[in-house]
């Protein structure tokens, strides 16, 4: 469960990079949006597999 948190939040870091259009100075708000929401239920993932481990070895 852990490395699909790793993966959520890589992707969206890539599709965050992505969004941008350096030429314009305007970001893609579809992909931009799609970044974050990756990243934060990559975070979420991250944070709950963090607090099953902390439990189990308690």
């Amino acid at each position: 469960m852990g490395k699909w948190g790793l993966f959520l939040l890589s992707i969206g870091c890539l599709l965050l990079l992505f969004s941008a259009n350096a030429k314009l100075g305007k970001y893609d708000i579809l992909n931009l949006t799609t970044a974050l929401f990756l990243i934060i239920v990559g975070i979420i993932i991250l944070v709950k597999e963090k607090k099953r481990n902390k439990t189990e070895k308690d």
